[in-house]
């Protein structure tokens, strides 16, 4: 009776240290799995994504194709940069606008611009009701816009010089055709947005264009960026283009289209110089 109770205990020791041992294998597997993970950092000041969830859900499922990549994306500039400081391995998404400002700090080299509509440059317009007045003579009231406080701001105060020192009013929405809608129907006094989208809008609702006026236009810009770390040390042709191939597949095609996007493309000389200028 002895004998077989020790047995017993000897077994469900065995047994235990088994089971710990497995535990911490797994363990082992899921932070080795999850360091050597490439990410892809995403944020643009120019839209406000209010689907996360789904982006980076639709992302993740779709570059788990390719190998251990993650898609990351960020609703605030700040937490963004933080981030994303000194990392090597990775790889950024990001507005024209935002990579100008910190390409130099963070060491990012450009590898594809996005594409829309078959263009890769866009430009910002500010529109008001036809009978608004002329914005030379009246300051701006509430302006709508999908882009970030900073960047609305930054972007009205090159397009407006007069306006300068000008404390801009921003009504922030999700995307450009909010920014129109909002001023059409009297939410706001003036929407900020890209050609692209008013262009858009007219065959949606063209007796709400003809009611607006496009007071002033900004200079042209590229879309999204895709830029590395000049530290990278994964193989980046890989990795370009994988991101560049998107438009390729069904599935890739409705994952780009989420950031607003038909395609990339590689940046030239010229655009180099206006993106780094």
């Amino acid at each position: 009776m002895t004998d077989n109770s020790h047995q017993k205990r000897r077994f469900i020791a065995l047994i235990s240290t088994i089971a710990l041992l497995l535990i911490g294998l797994a363990l082992f597997c899921v932070i080795s799995a999850g360091s050597g993970r490439i990410k892809i950092y995403f944020y643009s000041s120019e839209t406000n994504i209010n689907n996360f969830k789904s982006l980076k859900m639709e992302f993740d499922r779709y570059l788990s194709k390719f190998g251990p990549y993650e898609f990351q994306p960020f609703s605030a500039r700040d937490v963004f940069e933080k981030q994303v400081k000194d990392k090597e391995n990775c790889l950024f998404i990001l507005s024209s606008w935002h990579y100008r400002h910190i390409h130099k700090e963070y060491s990012l080299t450009p590898a594809l611009t996005g594409v829309r509509n078959g263009k890769k440059y866009q430009r910002k317009i500010l529109l008001a009701d036809e009978k608004a007045p002329d914005i030379e003579t009246t300051k701006p009231g509430l302006i709508a816009s999908a882009g970030s406080l900073q960047y609305t701001t930054s972007v009205l105060k090159r397009m407006l010089k007069k306006y300068a020192e000008h404390a801009f009013r921003v009504l922030t929405v999700p995307k450009d055709i909010d920014a129109l809608l909002a001023a059409g129907h009297g939410m706001a006094k003036l929407a900020f947005a890209s050609r692209y989208a008013f262009d858009e809008l007219k065959g949606i609702n063209p007796r709400l264009c003809r009611k607006m006026k496009v007071l002033a236009e900004g200079e042209e810009t590229l879309l999204l960026i895709v830029a590395l770390p000049q530290g990278f040390t994964a193989n980046r042709k890989k990795m370009v283009d994988m991101i560049k191939n998107m438009p390729l597949t069904p599935d890739g095609k409705k994952r780009i289209r989420m950031l607003g996007l038909d395609g990339w493309q590689e940046l030239d000389a010229s655009d180099r110089s206006r993106l780094e200028s």
